[in-house]
């Protein structure tokens, strides 16, 4: 009797093409069971950020080799459905969040020592984005090096643990620029509060610093009322511009995640004496501005401030956001889940990318909750 070869297994998938616009569809990719070292994955949930905005817009992404497709998705909440061989401390049932960039085949000294956030040869893979199939899939498998275990009791928000693994080392950072000075820094603005903005502000307010955020949303509205809810002010811009609002007060630390670079520099004036700020939103199309470069420039060096961008994140970044999590319930009780103001099935992916003005986090719900 001849051999009869196991089924292959499939699951409902959303593909782009990368480079054409508009391209994403529904449509199905391959699974197997977990071999060496890997773990069998169900999405539950994916987020949605600008990124995947604009790789469905045809202006980013990359397709894994001798593929013409790509899976977005980056930000996720998984639950373990099989572990393969050689695999410890997962089991079935547990909640894990993918890491989203991966080392560099050169394994570059950053690579090496697991600091990919930092890679110097720029031939990272990263899921979802670049030569490496992302979430907003049923299934798949992964390596268990690359996962990172999350308590049961955060289901409901696990699916930040990517973008604030993003605000983590972005803190991190201007954390060890300050230790220069030998004093924590007392007072920050954060603008833009969108999710890193206001993951930002939970943050820093978790750090018992004092904190101002400012968008350009009214004071009653979703974002406004987060702000102050975890003991933070708020500022909005189109009312009250910043310079006014903060009118003979500076900023110790000002994390930038509006991604609006007129924005950067006008906030760059309220950084104080011995300050950092630190940059994490990319910035999209063409703005010019009429720029003091000379004061500029004498403020930074007689002022010793710091300005640094900063991307992606590695491990410790991301076990730095499950701790904060975990202590969010006692310091914020239910506001990290109020983040999440729109969900979508994965068959209306493309709704997920429209914006709503005072939406903060849209998820696609794989596999629901």
């Amino acid at each position: 009797m001849a051999k009869v070869e196991p089924k292959e297994q499939r699951c409902r998938a959303i593909q782009v093409t990368p480079g054409k616009a508009h391209s994403a569809r529904l449509g199905e990719e391959p699974y197997a069971k977990p071999t060496q070292g890997e773990i069998g994955l169900k999405v539950l949930l994916v987020g949605i950020c600008g990124t995947d905005a604009e790789i469905e817009a045809g202006l980013y992404g990359e397709a894994p080799p001798g593929e013409d497709h790509l899976v977005p998705g980056h930000e996720s909440l998984c639950e373990v459905e099989d572990v393969g061989p050689g695999v410890v401390g997962f089991q079935p049932g547990d909640l894990v969040v993918p890491i989203v960039r991966r080392p560099c085949p050169e394994n570059c000294e950053p690579c090496s020592r697991g600091r990919w956030d930092m890679c110097l040869t720029g031939d990272y893979s990263e899921r979802g984005i670049a030569k490496l199939h992302g979430m907003l899939r049923e299934h798949l498998t992964d390596e268990a090096a690359h996962c990172v275990l999350l308590p049961g009791d955060l289901r409901d928000v696990g699916v930040l643990v990517e973008p604030l693994s993003i605000v983590e080392k972005a803190i991190e950072e201007t954390m060890l620029i300050q230790r220069r000075t030998g004093l924590a820094p007392r007072r920050a603005l954060v603008t833009g509060a969108g999710p890193i903005g206001l993951l930002a502000a939970l943050c820093l307010r978790g750090r018992g610093i004092a904190v101002d955020v400012l968008d350009q949303r009214p004071a009653g509205s979703p974002k406004a009322e987060i702000a102050r809810a975890a003991g933070a002010g708020y500022i909005d811009d189109s009312k009250t511009p910043l310079e006014q609002a903060t009118d003979g007060t500076f900023y110790d630390l000002v994390l930038e995640a509006s991604g609006y670079a007129p924005l950067v520099f006008r906030a760059l004036r309220r950084l104080g004496r011995n300050g950092a700020m630190v940059l994490t939103g990319v910035t999209a199309g063409h703005h010019k501005i009429e720029l003091d470069v000379d004061a500029l420039n004498q403020e930074m060096v007689l002022e010793n401030q710091v300005l640094v961008g900063s991307v992606n994140a590695a491990r410790q970044h991301y076990e730095a956001a499950v701790r904060d999590l975990k202590a969010w319930q006692e310091t914020f009780p239910g506001l990290a889940a109020r983040l999440i103001t729109a969900r979508h099935p994965l068959s209306s992916f493309e709704a997920a990318l429209t914006k709503d003005p005072d939406g903060i986090k849209s998820v696609v719900e794989v596999a629901g909750r």
